[in-house]
């Protein structure tokens, strides 16, 4: 890489990382091309060298919650380990970098999600739907008997078990509900998933 295409690189990482702080104070409305600027103690001019706009600097962002949160997951998926081990080790990894953001991934998406811009809302997409496949394809392995309905309902548990927990991290709620989880309720659902008596598996 030459030096000069290093010190882009190094610039829009330092911009991306600047981003997130604002959208940690304030969310989506928190972050505008001069706040960013400022704070990269750059002139707003400058920043627009490296982010063509405002969009493409959110991009910038998803792009980066999706390496963070599903790049390993990729590497567990592919190990030769059981399923049902590389499942657990799946979801803790994504609940733990979750948490380890204080939260921030979930909100963040779920308030693109609740916007109208639809350039975001496309790539937000394409993260939840990636990491519902890893879990689908995942369950799938442990017990190949579960009807398709009952593979995505246990993916949605997953899901659902980040989800809460990042909500109670950002609204600073203390609670048990992360060592229950990782203690009894992942590894119980798990083992239900494994159960193969009833091949047509529902959530009990």
């Amino acid at each position: 890489m030459k030096k000069n295409e290093q010190k882009v690189n190094s610039r829009q990482k330092e911009i991306l990382k600047e981003t997130m702080f604002l959208i940690r104070q304030g969310g989506l409305q928190a972050v505008t091309m001069k706040k960013v600027a400022d704070r990269v103690g750059i002139k707003e001019p400058s920043a627009y060298r490296y982010f063509p706009d405002k969009t493409k600097l959110l991009i910038g962002i998803i792009n980066s919650i999706k390496k963070t949160l599903l790049a390993p997951l990729y590497k567990i998926k592919c190990s030769e380990e059981t399923p049902s081990i590389r499942l657990n080790k799946i979801v803790t990894r994504h609940i733990k970098t979750v948490l380890k953001l204080n939260g921030l991934p979930v909100v963040f998406m779920a308030e693109i999600a609740s916007s109208k811009k639809h350039d975001l809302i496309k790539h937000i997409k394409l993260i939840f739907e990636e990491y519902q496949q890893i879990l689908d394809e995942t369950i799938m392995e442990i017990n190949p008997n579960l009807s398709h309905s009952s593979v995505q309902e246990y993916s949605m548990l997953f899901i659902g078990m980040s989800a809460s927990l990042a909500i109670q991290k950002r609204l600073g709620i203390k609670s048990d509900v992360e060592k229950d989880i990782f203690k009894s309720l992942l590894p119980i659902t798990i083992q239900n998933i494994c159960d193969t008596k009833n091949n047509k598996n529902e959530i009990t």
